[in-house]
């Protein structure tokens, strides 16, 4: 007996292949592997999966959080999950306000332990609108305004233009930064910039090479 059944939905051909292939043998049953938002709306219609995989980042087009609201509509008691190279959730939408109820977040890196992903589907099959428990460090370690303005500082911004943004002094952001530093456990260097180590960190969070690596 299936343990749930699965619609896949990623724009990259290796990740849908042998992400079915892992979840069929570990006994999950992916009715449906496709790469866009209409195949996967009429795979939904057609098949009645109970959870849906979604690669957050789809290229040109709705995104992930885009198909997801799409198919939740369509089956309200679907489960959700998200798949992303993001470490941390809040780095794609800080507030998570566009986030459907209940969808689960996974990072690509935690798919070298497969049981993680079989949990959280099974948690999305039996609770689709249960809340997700953060799993990843930051998620626990850095505040929503730490990480707005590490997610400003790896974008280029200076203090004062992070400061007239916030509507704060820049000796708040300043004091945001140094504490943003210390939280995330950098260990001071003489020769890198302390900017300069938090927007590095900020794109090994984001599973990304920065600009000009």
């Amino acid at each position: 007996m299936d343990l749930a059944s699965v619609l896949l939905v990623d724009d990259d051909l290796f990740t849908r292949t042998a992400l079915s292939a892992a979840l069929s043998a570990r006994g999950i049953n992916v009715l449906a592997a496709t790469e866009n938002a209409g195949d996967a709306l009429e795979n939904l219609k057609s098949l009645n999966p109970e959870v849906a995989i979604v690669d957050l980042d789809l290229g040109p087009g709705p995104s992930g959080i885009d198909i997801c609201h799409a198919l939740r509509s369509e089956k309200p008691n679907l489960g959700l999950i998200l798949l992303t190279s993001y470490t941390d959730p809040r780095i794609h939408d800080p507030s998570n306000s566009h986030l459907p109820k209940g969808c689960r977040f996974i990072s690509k890196s935690e798919l070298a332990d497969f049981k993680v992903l079989i949990e959280e589907i099974l948690i999305a099959r039996n609770k689709p609108f249960a809340t997700a428990k953060p799993r990843n460090a930051t998620e626990n370690k850095l505040t929503d305004i730490q990480l707005e303005v590490l997610i400003a500082v790896a974008k280029g911004l200076s203090t004062a233009e992070i400061a007239t943004q916030r509507g704060v002094s820049t000796k708040a952001i300043e004091g945001i930064i140094a504490k943003t530093h210390s939280a995330l456990g950098i260990n001071k260097s003489k020769s890198i910039n302390l900017r300069v180590q938090l927007a590095r960190t900020y794109f090994q969070l984001t599973g990304k090479m920065p600009p000009n690596a």
